[in-house]
């Protein structure tokens, strides 16, 4: 049969449907049938058909329990293959569920609402998608005990369409609800027995959009136990499935569970050397980003210099990878900066950026960061300096965005930009960003939301540039932020240590004189004594301040 005879066969299905059940399951099986070149023109067409002569009469439809084939369809047209006639079909039942009451939505059956979850988190940016979506999440949350009657790739299709709006409490609240379901079920006699690789790829992957909760990182660490029980079953995922797992669970690279399957995964990942060539680059990126969260593990390292030759084989295809794909190898690239196979791939995608400099606008916050903090590891390479000038000026650029950067991006750019200190567009840099932590300094939470290691790595790197105004203010905002903690947060080194004490009693009367400086000199000449003294308590004090 040919192509045009397939598609006419297909389209005459659909027409003839009487219901939505009828129309639904002729979609669903055209879907699967039909060839590529004939795949797009059909999506289209029953998207346009759904909206005209079904979607009138959905909460009727509802009532007499059909709500089934309205998910199945939505889920079929709110592919990319769609087009825009899908996404309009799919923005416009969202847009109906977004108004339904409580008894109603009850009866669309949470199976049904798993799959519009689906459907909907593919067209995120689009305001319906995203209350049909919070309005889904609300019955997660109040009705959790509905959860019990999925399985693990409904409980999949939730949390993964729910993801895609991680900053919203609405789904942060679901996705624990979901995390509270998995962990439940962990705890029974058969465990996760009964869930499929596909699920616990898909569930690890949504629950690592939510990190910070403890229900996130207790449902990932069931799931890696689950993977643990099932010894040699690793070698039946496929490529992609190992990549999404390796980089989900790197978001709690302290849980045990998660660190075993990780080292379990990159042995796999060595076993398939002979078979790199069927990684996708993306697939790569995620696990050398992964990988890099367990540095001091040999198979873990081992694998990211396999995947590092591996890159210098394809080098010829980078032009090709994506923006955040180049970010993440040099982000895991990095964590090895003695070895000479991790620089050489290195230095070929500091290449590929200095002939993206055009692009760089279309990076990311967090891209941009990871690549001047890796690129930082090697200042003496030329090709690292040279893409550092173009990433500082993009960064110049977006100075009046520099309250989009998280805390950690902007510790990575301080740290990475203080490799070249002699550097004038380096030191412009730091002065902007030195601005930006005082204003953050000065709002009500202050410095609070800096981890030990950025507040470390934004010191050492403001002192840098002590000479300048800026930087010294961003330093006694610092080092007023380290003794409100009351806590000994930086183990420096005694290089480290010897580097701040010397520039810090270089500095103008007026600023060496602040009681906070002063602090922080007395807190390090103790460290320094400590080096070669047992450590007697734990506190700074504040008693001179």
């Amino acid at each position: 049969m040919s192509a045009q005879t397939n598609l006419t066969t297909a389209l005459r299905e659909i027409d003839r449907a009487r219901d939505i059940v009828e129309f639904s399951t002729a979609v669903v099986t055209c879907d699967k049938q039909l060839r590529k070149a004939d795949h797009p023109a059909f999506l289209q067409k029953a998207a346009v058909e759904f909206q005209s002569r079904f979607l009138p009469s959905f909460e009727q439809s509802i009532r007499a329990g059909r709500s089934w084939g309205y998910a199945t369809t939505c889920n079929a047209v709110s592919r990319k293959a769609g087009g825009h006639a899908g996404r309009d079909a799919c923005e416009r039942i969202a847009s109906r569920v977004s108004q339904l009451d409580q008894a109603l939505i009850g009866k669309v059956g949470v199976r049904a609402l798993s799959i519009f979850a689906a459907s909907f988190g593919r067209h995120s940016g689009r305001a319906d998608c995203r209350n049909g979506a919070i309005r889904i999440a609300n019955f997660c949350r109040e009705e959790s005990r509905s959860l019990q009657r999925l399985n693990n790739l409904s409980l999949a299709a939730l949390i993964n369409g729910f993801s895609k709006w991680p900053e919203e409490a609405d789904f942060r609240q679901a996705a624990a609800a979901i995390a509270g379901e998995v962990i439940c079920r962990a705890g029974r006699r058969h465990q996760l027995s009964d869930f499929t690789q596909q699920g616990l790829v898909s569930l690890v992957n949504g629950f690592s959009k939510w990190p910070e909760e403890a229900a996130s990182r207790q449902a990932a660490a069931a799931l890696a136990r689950e993977i643990l029980r099932r010894p040699g079953r690793l070698c039946d995922y496929a490529q992609q499935g190992l990549a999404i797992l390796v980089n989900g669970f790197s978001k709690w690279p302290e849980e045990l569970p998660v660190g075993q399957v990780t080292v379990a995964i990159a042995g796999e990942v060595l076993g398939r050397v002979v078979r790199f060539h069927e990684f996708s680059e993306q697939d790569l990126a995620n696990l050398v980003n992964g990988f890099s969260k367990w540095p001091d593990e040999a198979v873990t390292r081992q694998a990211i210099v396999a995947i590092a030759s591996e890159l210098l084989r394809r080098a010829a295809q980078l032009p090709h990878y994506t923006q955040q794909a180049l970010s993440n190898l040099v982000n895991g690239f990095c964590k090895w900066p003695e070895d000479a196979i991790c620089r050489n791939a290195t230095v070929a995608i500091a290449g590929e950026v200095l002939c993206r400099a055009a692009q760089l606008p279309d990076l990311t916050q967090q891209g941009l960061a990871n690549l001047v903090n890796g690129f930082g590891r090697w200042p003496e390479e030329t090709t690292f300096r040279r893409a550092a000038v173009v990433l500082a000026r993009e960064v110049l650029r977006r100075s009046a965005q520099l309250s989009d950067f998280s805390q950690q991006g902007l510790a990575n750019l301080v740290n990475g930009f203080s490799n070249w200190p002699e550097e004038l567009p380096f030191g412009q840099v730091t002065v902007v960003l030195a601005g930006e932590v005082v204003r953050r300094a000065e709002r009500k939470a202050g410095l609070s939301g800096f981890t030990a290691q950025d507040l470390r790595g934004l010191l050492i790197g403001f002192n840098k540039w002590s000479q300048e105004s800026a930087a010294r203010k961003a330093m006694i905002a610092i080092a007023d932020e380290v003794l409100r903690r009351g806590a000994r947060l930086f183990d420096f080194t005694k290089l480290e240590s010897e580097n701040l004490l010397n520039d810090l009693s270089k500095w103008p009367q007026d600023a060496a004189g602040d009681r906070t400086i002063a602090e922080i000199i007395r807190q390090l000449q103790l460290t320094q004594t400590e080096a070669v003294q047992p450590r007697v308590g734990d506190k700074w004090s504040r008693q001179t301040r």
